[in-house]
């Protein structure tokens, strides 16, 4: 575990090295010559401009962003930082941009090159206010995004026709070029493209409701999709009134030999809620997988897994798994949470999947009776704390209880794994 440690923090300061360089490294592009003021505001400018395209970049979910960030929750809360430095960056830049004291012939691109860099300004505050605000509907969210678009190609419209302290084929205006170029490509691929092939059409089969949670099968009508146990797709419901067509992600519950991706949703919020109400058997859905890094890991020695209530789904996934490969499995110490036998639905299916696995032991911990406590886990773990490492999946209030608490009983801190399915408030 300590050399994964070293890794994996050798991977975040190498991708963090490699970020900072990016923006510091168009700072050495600019001509010497320059004042301090206009070298400043020509720096906050390049900036900007390579904040909006990495931004773009890091929202198309291109499976090697995914690899690089371990997993896609870390990828969107790089994608946000990138927007909040481009907001930071294109507001120093209109404040510190000294008038022109170079002569040129002024034309109406000039001028309005120049008039471009307010209107953008305005527009991304705009924007960016709009993103924020958690409570409105996602289709509408969707749309302030596809409209940063609009602001990066005012603002290389700007770039372009605005006066200019370097040539558009200078060492700095090659770098811009390239920069808008890459940042159009991908804000296209982010707003229009995709990668269609992780789409499947797919028919809803099996329905159940119990206990506000819903369960279904899904029968692809094109393709065979791959995935690993753990993984999750994104769900659009189509051609249906009640149901908003939106993309939500969902693990799937189910391992990657059963065939069909099989899911099971709790009615927690609006839409969740919806889905419970109104879903049926025949409902065409379109599934956008597979995506994310909670995988089983064979390696680690003594392993927690905690399925907080609905947050069990991933780790079914993984018991099939284990079931199906006929392989040695590693020990594990399964709890189930949930507030008391009537919510339990998947206890059942659980001690079935743990019955032909002698190393995994399952614990079902019913809050009515008394909440999990890290103390409880140590102790069922015959002290091996430094041994442990912790999956877990539900409520992030309770993991970070576990996690903190673990750690103050000795294990160590790189051992936590978990992924958030909050991609547009993750900071």
């Amino acid at each position: 575990m300590k050399l994964k440690f070293v890794l994996d923090n050798k991977k975040n300061i190498l991708v963090a090295a490699l970020v900072i360089l990016s923006f510091v490294g168009i700072g050495s592009l600019l001509p010497e010559e320059l004042t301090l003021q206009r070298w400043v505001a020509a720096f906050f400018a390049a900036n900007a401009l390579v904040g909006m395209a990495l931004a773009f970049i890091l929202s198309t979910r291109m499976e090697i962003l995914e690899s690089i960030f371990g997993g896609l929750d870390r990828v969107y809360k790089a994608h946000r930082w990138a927007g909040m430095w481009s907001v930071f960056s294109i507001f120093m830049h209109w404040w510190l941009v000294p008038q022109s004291d170079v002569e040129r012939e002024e034309t109406s691109l000039i001028e309005l090159g120049s008039d471009t860099g307010e209107w953008a300004t305005w527009l991304l505050l705009v924007l960016v206010v709009v993103s924020f605000m958690r409570m409105l509907p996602y289709h509408l969210w969707k749309w302030s995004h596809r409209l940063m678009g609009l602001v990066f190609f005012i603002s290389v419209f700007h770039y372009l026709f605005a006066v200019r302290p370097f040539q558009l084929l200078s060492p700095a205006g090659i770098a811009m070029n390239l920069t808008a170029v890459i940042g159009v490509w991908a804000w296209y691929y982010y707003a229009f493209g995709k990668d269609t092939s992780k789409h499947y059409i797919a028919k809803v089969e099996a329905v159940t409701k119990r206990n506000n949670i819903v369960s279904f099968n899904t029968r692809t009508l094109q393709g065979k999709p791959q995935w690993e146990a753990g993984q999750f797709a994104f769900i659009s419901v189509l051609h249906n009134d009640k149901i908003i067509s939106e993309p939500h992600p969902f693990t799937i519950a189910s391992s990657e030999h059963g065939g069909k991706p099989v899911f099971a949703v709790a009615a927690l919020g609006d839409y969740t809620k919806t889905l419970y109400e109104h879903l049926e058997n025949g409902q065409m859905i379109r599934l956008d997988m597979p995506y994310g890094r909670f995988r089983l890991n064979r390696k680690e020695k003594e392993q927690v897994w905690i399925g907080s209530g609905i947050g069990i789904t991933p780790f079914i996934a993984w018991l099939q798994s284990l079931n199906s490969e006929q392989k040695d499995a590693p020990k594990v110490t399964l709890y189930y949470l949930v507030k008391n036998a009537e919510a339990a639905i998947f206890a059942a299916e659980l001690e079935e999947l743990t019955a032909g696995l002698p190393t995994v032991s399952l614990n079902i911990v019913y809050s009515e009776d008394g909440r999990l406590t890290p103390e409880k886990i140590a102790q069922d773990v015959s002290g091996n704390i430094e041994q442990v490492a912790l999956y877990f999946c539900g409520n992030p209030e309770v993991r970070k209880t576990m996690q903190e608490g673990l750690e103050q009983l000795g294990m160590p801190k790189n051992n936590t794994h978990y992924e958030l399915f909050d991609f547009r408030g993750a900071l």
